[in-house]
């Protein structure tokens, strides 16, 4: 397999982890006041199902990271950027799942998030070499 099916996996995951916690504490509910009660309520939360299952999405995410930053992969200061698709990918589908509102200024930010990432794409190094 190439570097790119394991970033374009990690980033699949990292999405569908954020989603998945998201519709977890929906279910799951109020955290309540900070203090102890918060911390056990956190770790309440952590155990259910979704919240759960967003979790193991983020551990596996972090292990096909592991492989897309290693001496084999790319270089961080190339892969590290593509990270923002899953910011503009969590905010289109935070719209489309759970309704939630996005304002222009946030749709502008989307749009600039995109072209950097063309432009990291296309003009970036993906292995750390020097020109």
């Amino acid at each position: 397999m190439t570097v790119a099916v394991f970033m374009i996996a990690a980033l699949g995951l990292g999405v569908l982890g954020q989603i998945n916690l998201k519709y977890g504490m929906q279910k799951y509910g109020a955290l309540g006041a900070p203090g102890l009660a918060l911390v056990s309520r956190v770790f309440s939360a952590m155990v259910t199902p979704q919240v759960l299952l967003g979790l193991v999405f983020y551990a596996v995410s972090a292990c096909l990271w592991l492989v897309v930053i290693s001496p084999e992969g790319w270089a961080l200061s190339y892969a590290y950027p593509m990270l923002a698709f899953n910011y503009v990918a969590v905010v289109l589908l935070s719209r489309a799942l759970f309704g939630e509102t996005v304002t222009s200024p946030q749709w502008v930010g989307i749009g600039l998030m995109c072209v950097g990432l063309v432009l990291v794409a296309r003009y970036g190094a993906a292995t750390g070499a020097m020109p």
